[in-house]
């Protein structure tokens, strides 16, 4: 038995930063389990057609050139899915496995589960998208997508867009990986992601703390380097790093600002001018150079205001690098180790002056007392060494993958059923020209009438219940009207035995079977079972009518 993971990833500026290193490691992590064969989905490559590359390591590449509008839509994510379905030699004893990354390949990952129901939609969550408009302000967040809230402004409405996007693919997710705790939980609370398919698994790098030459920061003749890693975005907080960094040099004059990313550096040297001398912009710098600047770093500073699971972070600490960083959704808990090194977020009602005086109190700690400085280092190798190893991530993921395929006759998430019922629902309504076949016209009232029946007893369920019985009623007016002009499949036919014996709108039931079209004996006929069911439904739901 194979198991066959296909990891989709996007030529873009982020893949180049965490997303990307996830990507590579995660790939040599799952290549690792017996008898896994691991491709690549390499959206918005460099190149001008769709084509196969195998690399050195007999892994296959499925390389997807960019559109021109630069949107990856949903005709888009179709064309992958063609390119891919033609592409996966599989058989029923294979595990296959699809690995996303981002919230806007949702579409694709649909198409993926109707074509192969029993295969595992994996969603790494690297990032929510309110977090980039709201800076990571879980409260704001709450307000805008509470269902009684109606959107203000088109920022509203994005959030809540997004919101509502990133929800459905959640629950279409077989497993969801968090990376950190604190996305664990907002999944859980905000996005209503079962608890038990959200897995915690922490980024790692190396297995191994790295040394620091004994000379770093210890003699007054060698400058004490503070060190920013990351793009230079406003979501970052650099602006507010440097103008602590414009307090610090007062008082610790043997300190020098080094910065390393790419971005819009006008601000920054704008804002640099008032310390010029004692700041350095690196530029971004390949993971080689870096490490070069880990060894040479006495303190590490992350102001950001939304971050998942730090890869800077992670080096830092593996180099016992202190950090100064936010209580930010995911970087609060990278600061287990060092409580007094957090800079507190005010969401309610945030005050930059009093932001930027909590980054100076706590790198001029770090600066000002040797004992602290080496409790603080000793802590974050310790953290690392715990929670933030390779080692730790690999076996994560592939306990995850393992426990997937634990669950027998499994198709579909439980979360994903009232978004399935929202579809059939506005099918129904919108009354599309479709034939009478169980892919068609038949599978809708087939699934429908299943729905109905599966929440029985279930008093969590009433409304949900009731609101499907409600578009049934529709529905079979619907199929009524139709119903003397063409022939009903087995599935439907069966269905309206079971509606009809158990006194669901008894008379038009009655009506349609008596009208039926159907060679053979009504009385024998079973009803799909639910699997088949489900998968049929999943197949109408990813056709376009």
């Amino acid at each position: 038995m194979r198991t066959l993971v296909f990891i989709f990833n996007n030529a873009s500026r982020a893949a180049n930063y965490g997303v990307g290193t996830y990507v590579r490691q995660l790939s040599d992590g799952l290549a690792a389990l017996t008898d896994a064969e691991v491709s690549f989905v390499e959206m918005f490559a460099d190149t001008k057609e769709f084509f196969i590359a195998t690399d050195e390591q007999g892994q296959r590449h499925f390389q997807i050139p960019a559109l021109a509008s630069g949107m990856e839509s949903e005709l888009y994510c179709r064309s992958i899915f063609y390119f891919i379905a033609r592409n996966i030699e599989t058989d029923d004893a294979d595990n296959l496995v699809f690995q996303f990354n981002y919230f806007q390949h949702r579409q694709l990952a649909a198409l993926l589960k109707g074509k192969y129901p029993y295969s595992r939609i994996i969603v790494t969550v690297h990032y929510l998208s309110w977090c980039f408009e709201l800076k990571g302000n879980v409260s704001h967040m709450r307000k805008i997508v509470a269902k009684e809230h109606e959107a203000n402004d088109d920022m509203e409405r994005r959030v809540k867009s997004s919101f509502t996007d990133e929800k459905a693919f959640l629950h279409l997710a077989d497993e969801v990986i968090a990376l950190s705790r604190k996305t664990e939980e907002i999944l859980v609370k905000d996005y209503e992601v079962s608890a038990d398919k959200v897995h915690l698994v922490y980024n790692g790098i190396g297995n191994s703390a790295c040394g620091r030459p004994s000379s770093c920061g210890s003699s007054k003749d060698v400058l004490r380097n503070i060190l920013y890693v990351g793009r230079l975005d406003e979501i970052k907080g650099v602006k507010y790093l440097m103008s602590a960094f414009e307090r610090i040099i007062d008082r610790h004059p043997d300190t020098h600002l080094v910065i390393v990313g790419d971005g819009d550096f006008q601000p920054y040297l704008v804002q640099g001018r008032k310390v010029h001398g004692h700041i350095s912009f690196l530029g971004k710098m390949q993971s080689d150079e870096v490490d070069e600047v880990y060894q040479s770093a006495y303190v590490g500073v992350m102001p950001s205001f939304h971050e998942q699971c730090s890869y800077t972070a992670i080096e830092m600490m593996r180099h016992g690098i202190p950090v100064v960083g936010t209580d930010s959704t995911g970087l609060a808990e990278m600061l287990d180790a060092t409580p007094q090194l957090r800079v507190h977020i005010d969401e309610d009602s945030f005050d930059e002056e009093a932001f930027v005086a909590q980054i100076v109190s706590c790198m001029d700690l770090l600066l000002s007392d040797t004992d602290a400085y080496r409790k603080a280092s000793d802590g974050v190798r310790r953290l690392y060494e715990k929670r933030y190893q390779l080692s730790s991530m690999t076996n994560g993921t592939q306990q995850v993958v393992l426990s997937s395929f634990g669950r027998k006759d499994y198709t579909v998430s439980p979360d994903y059923f009232r978004h399935l019922d929202s579809r059939m629902m506005q099918l129904v309504n919108q009354r599309p020209d479709i034939d009478t076949e169980f892919f068609g016209l038949s599978g809708i009232g087939v699934y429908m009438w299943w729905r109905i029946e599966s929440l029985a007893g279930r008093l969590e369920e009433e409304h949900q219940q009731a609101l499907l019985q409600e578009y049934l009623i529709y529905y079979l007016d619907w199929l009524g009207d139709v119903a003397s002009l063409y022939s009903l499949p087995k599935e439907m036919v069966a269905t309206l035995t079971d509606m009809y014996g158990k006194g669901f709108y008894k008379t038009k039931v009655r009506d349609i079977l008596k009208g039926l079209q159907f060679d053979g004996d009504i009385q024998n006929i079973m009803m799909p079972s639910e699997n088949v069911i489900i998968n049929n439904c999943l197949r109408i739901c990813n056709c376009k009518v």
